[in-house]
């Protein structure tokens, strides 16, 4: 039996290593099982020992509890005959009992150490399935390691790549930006060019007519008279002098009480694409109208309701959404859907100025300051104030919503009004950054308009469709107009009549609306147009209005034969 326990027990700490590991996984194994075993070979040793001492003994212990057993009959029966001598085997039984209590603690000592040699052989085999666990653990995580190095080294390669890709497009965008800019000059210079060639052709035109008629004049019998209206070219002469204020109420004097037109006189299609804005010069000669065919044009009003054709501005990159003409009709102010605002001169035709700024379409442009200064309004929630004479932006206010349309109170700029997206009336003072005061409409603001005498302001809101009529003085709206059927647009645009006694808007469905803003009642206008009307703009004299049409035309509204 204690050969058989001294024979090596097989070690439960060997593994199967299967055919598809790694040969150098392998030998590393077996060199660490070579190093962690031979610590505890010795222990291993001891423990059979013990094992193989622990059966001789409990042999042992078996033949003495049978001893034990007789003994103790004996015993009692030298009890119950206290006269009975203890013989030899007596004694001999009590010395071996003796030795078999001490055989007894050596056995409990024996199996004391044993159960500590045990726990120490399962805490070696659980440390070593541990280890086994962690080695293979390190050999996945220093291949896991191998492989995110190499995705490193790989990514540190592309962000170089890219940081030279991003250099070289950064040098390609400043060369590009360069080129826009200098194309854009020569482009300009093109159109300049056209419009000095047109202007030529113009003059060489009319100078043939007028000598075609002298010469027909002169081979006639009878010559014809020219009469010549002095009191009218004297007050055309003495309000193209007159600065803006007293240019209105002299307009105001001369022409009257407004009308409503029952009938249209006159359609014209000029434009190739839908139209946007329309406005009238100060002294209602002529006006503008723009659309998203990138172009403006000029039209002569002045023999109403006949219109002719006087040039077409371009230069746009994109759609046309507002329109101005200063007070001595020079100069036409325009802004486009491009984020530029550009200024023609009316002789010629040509670029006088281009304004650049903003970052996105610009959806309303007006003269003040006597025509020295530009205010805009932009999508991208700022105005922005232009010196003419400098061609700088001398101001950006941040207004926190995008701007549909501005109204100018005070020729020094002191007092300019804002609607927009988010519903909000702003009143600025342009030497201040904040504005001065604000009111909170129906809907989006999508136009502005101001009264002749200056007290009223016409604000028309999208979503109620209604119209707001303003009292300026007060700050408050003092009535609402509105109608079943009236529904406004994007770029929906109403207008004053020029003695503020009527307000008119156009609706999605083709109809006209105008309202008494002294009886607060609704006038009739039949219908007419058969698409969207954006914009309703009365002519300074009062007897006449133009609807600009979404389908490229626009009407002219005139009782006048």
């Amino acid at each position: 039996m204690g050969e058989s326990s001294k024979r090596k027990q097989p070690k439960t700490w060997e593994i199967v290593i299967s055919g598809t590991w790694p040969k150098q996984f392998v030998e590393k194994l077996r060199e660490r099982n070579n190093r962690e075993t031979a610590p505890y070979e010795d222990i291993f040793n001891s423990f059979a020992s013990l094992y193989s001492t622990l059966e001789q003994y409990r042999g042992k212990i078996k033949k003495l509890d049978y001893e034990n057993l007789r003994r103790q009959e004996d015993i009692k029966s030298i009890i119950n005959d206290p006269g009975k001598k203890l013989t030899e085997n007596d004694k001999n039984f009590l010395s071996l009992q003796q030795e078999n209590i001490q055989l007894i603690r050596q056995h409990e000592n024996t199996q004391r150490e044993m159960l500590r040699m045990a726990m120490k052989v399962k805490d070696v085999g659980s440390k070593e399935t541990q280890i086994i666990n962690l080695d293979g653990k390190c050999f996945r995580l220093e291949q896991e390691n191998g492989v995110l190095r190499d995705e490193f080294t790989t990514l540190q390669l592309m962000c170089r790549k890219l940081e030279e890709d991003n250099k070289n497009l950064l040098m390609e965008n400043q060369h590009m930006l360069e080129k826009i800019l200098l194309h854009k000059k020569e482009e300009a210079d093109v159109v300049n060019m056209h419009n000095d060639t047109m202007k030529k052709l113009k003059e060489h035109q009319m100078f043939y007519e007028l000598e075609s008629a002298r010469k027909e004049d002169n081979n006639s019998p009878e010559q014809s008279l020219l009469s010549v209206n002095h009191t009218s070219n004297l007050s055309q002469v003495d309000i193209l002098s007159l600065p803006r204020s007293r240019v209105s109420s002299r307009c105001r004097l001369y022409s009257g009480p407004a009308i409503i037109p029952s009938q249209v006189t006159n359609k014209v299609e000029q434009h190739s694409s839908e139209l946007y804005s329309l406005a009238f010069s100060y002294q209602g000669t002529m006006f503008a109208t723009g659309g998203a065919d990138k172009c403006v044009k000029l039209w002569r009003s002045s023999n109403l309701p006949n219109v002719d054709s006087i040039s077409t501005l371009t230069g746009c990159n994109a759609g046309v959404m507002s329109i101005d003409i200063d007070e001595r009709d020079q100069y036409v102010v325009a802004g486009s859907n491009d984020s530029a605002v550009r200024m023609w001169q009316v002789a010629g035709g040509q670029i006088r100025s281009t304004f650049m700024g903003h970052d996105n379409k610009i959806y309303c442009v007006k003269f003040y300051s006597h025509s020295q200064k530009i205010v805009s309004g932009s999508h991208d929630r700022t105005l922005r104030l232009w010196d003419v004479r400098t061609n700088k932006n001398v101001r950006t206010i941040f207004a926190r919503s995008s701007c549909h349309d501005l109204a100018v109170l005070s020729e020094q700029g002191t007092d300019i009004v804002s609607g927009h997206f988010d519903k909000r009336l702003r009143f600025w003072d342009e030497r201040q950054d904040t504005s001065s005061f604000e009111m909170l409409l129906d809907g989006r603001i999508t136009s502005l308009d101001l009264s002749g005498c200056g007290k009223y302001l016409a604000c028309s809101c999208k979503d109620a469709s209604t119209i707001k009529f303003i009292d300026l003085k007060l700050r408050q709206a003092i009535a609402t107009f509105t109608a079943d059927g009236l529904r406004m647009g994007e770029h929906t645009r109403c207008s004053f009549s020029p003695d503020g006694q009527y307000i008119a808007c156009g609706s999605t469905d083709g109809n006209i609306f105008v309202w008494n803003t002294r009886t607060l009642k609704r006038e009739e206008v039949p219908k007419m147009h058969s698409s969207a009307v954006p914009v309703v703009k009365w002519h300074p004299m009062g007897q006449a209005f133009i609807s600009l049409e979404k389908s490229k035309k626009f009407y002219v509204w005139s009782d006048l034969s």
